[in-house]
């Protein structure tokens, strides 16, 4: 790609690209050049499409390789005469390092330097096939060389299962007629397109048909007995619009209509003839589109959005409300908690309510909702919280109890199961400086039955 000529950019898009390479955000980009961000997505891609890359980055690169930015050298020549002079001549074998002066903030310069940093780290991981598409590596994890010590000393009411097939986190995970399903996800060795269901009167795993297309940061949602999973991160780092359907019983794959727009790390919910999709990464920002995923009819509708655009959050349903808890917007790890009235939003009112929230922002956490209690299980960053957190609906205030883990736990599962002894959470997996296959129980109410 870099031995090829480009297809020419237009001047706007060069000065567009010129931006891009110092690590400007679109918001940053649109208010310098007076342009909506819309626009800026749409030259974005335009972009990409002439250069052949898939990502800022790649464009990046790319635009340093083939002279397309114009940079500042110490002696005053600019980045465009530097080009011609390169164009005459031939290129050394060992060429010399340009000094670049950046034309905005040093702090967007350094974001190019971190970018690099990413993409150096995912060579020595040899699983990740493309650089990652956002900042702070927030959609891959990256396996540290040493192992740590993360269990509590105590934790009575969490008891393990059968361990996961493999060590596995940012899959999806639901819970279909008393099986619990863990589809796709990062492993040590990669993307995984993994179909595995857990029986937990049985405590076994089986492995299902795999899913078509390998993602990661996707969810599932239960659509009348089959497995929605649409959206999520591919190996090459392109944020996805696919919309693959799992049935059970026929152990087969198929697919229906694609995301209005290509979404991963959102959070997703059912609802009657359908499932919700909230918030996300589309690939450039966190949003704050809420699209509904009609049934009987295999068709998109927008909703009401989101107060603040974010990805990474939680969410469950519990008589007939939505709720979606925590988040990140790429600055703040959230602890809002706010509801979501599909009635409401049915009949033109605003949908949206705003709940107590945690006692600490989380996100990459999980979370269910049992006998009208929301359950959130991980997610707390740096260390802030070796605990879990409840909420009570119907009083509206939160609480405590203890995790099975003493350091951040993200990225993992969580399903509600009922059974006759009691109602149970089984936390699968996720990420504590290494890929977990542990399947955690905790059981949140006794069930006695008199005879």
């Amino acid at each position: 790609m870099a031995g090829e000529a480009p297809e020419q950019l237009s001047e706007r898009e060069l000065e567009l690209l010129t931006l891009v390479t110092t690590g400007a955000t679109n918001q940053q980009i649109a208010r310098d050049l007076c342009i909506s961000v819309n626009t800026v997505k749409a030259h974005l891609r335009n972009i990409f499409a002439k250069l052949g890359v898939e990502s800022r980055t790649e464009a990046t690169l790319l635009a340093i390789q083939q002279g397309l930015i114009h940079v500042a050298t110490p002696d005053g020549v600019n980045g465009s005469e530097e080009t011609a002079v390169a164009d005459e001549a031939p290129a050394p074998s060992e060429p010399e390092p340009i000094p670049m002066e950046w034309p905005l903030r040093l702090g967007q310069g350094l974001a190019l330097l971190a970018a690099l940093a990413i993409i150096l780290a995912t060579i020595v991981w040899p699983s990740a096939q493309a650089s990652t598409p956002a900042p702070n590596n927030r959609f891959i994890d990256m396996p540290r060389s040493q192992a740590v010590s993360r269990e509590t000393a105590e934790a009575s009411r969490w008891r393990s299962g059968a361990q996961m097939p493999a060590a596995t986190g940012r899959f999806a995970q639901v819970a279909v007629g008393g099986t619990i399903y863990v589809i796709g996800g990062l492993t040590d060795e990669g993307w995984s397109a993994d179909t595995d269901a857990y029986d937990p009167e049985q405590d076994r795993w089986s492995r299902g048909a795999r899913k078509p297309t390998a993602v990661a940061n996707v969810g599932a949602a239960a659509l009348g007995g089959l497995i929605a999973v649409p959206g999520g991160l591919d190996a090459s780092g392109t944020v996805r619009d696919v919309h693959e359907v799992y049935d059970p019983d026929a152990d087969a794959w198929t697919t229906l209509a694609p995301l209005p727009e290509p979404r991963c790390s959102y959070a997703i919910a059912p609802v009657a003839g359908g499932y919700l999709v909230i918030g996300g990464w589309d690939g450039q920002v966190y949003v704050d589109t809420v699209y509904r995923y009609d049934a009987a009819a295999d068709r998109w509708d927008e909703l009401a959005p989101l107060e603040i655009p974010r990805g990474h959050a939680a969410v469950a349903t519990w008589n007939g409300r939505v709720y979606v808890v925590g988040g990140y917007d790429g600055v703040t790890e959230y602890g809002l908690c706010e509801s979501f009235d599909p009635a409401l939003a049915a009949e033109g009112a605003d949908p949206w309510r705003t709940h107590m929230p945690m006692s600490v922002g989380r996100a990459d956490h999980a979370m269910a909702a049992v006998d009208g209690m929301l359950y959130v299980v991980g997610g707390a960053g740096d260390g802030r919280a070796a605990y879990n957190e409840r909420y009570d609906i119907a009083n509206d205030v939160w609480s405590t109890f203890d995790s099975p883990l003493a350091s951040r736990w993200a990225n993992l599962g969580l399903s509600a199961v009922t059974a006759r002894g009691g109602a149970y959470l089984y936390a699968m997996g996720g990420w504590s400086d290494e890929y977990l296959s542990s399947v955690r129980i905790y059981q949140t109410s006794f069930r006695l039955f008199l005879p």
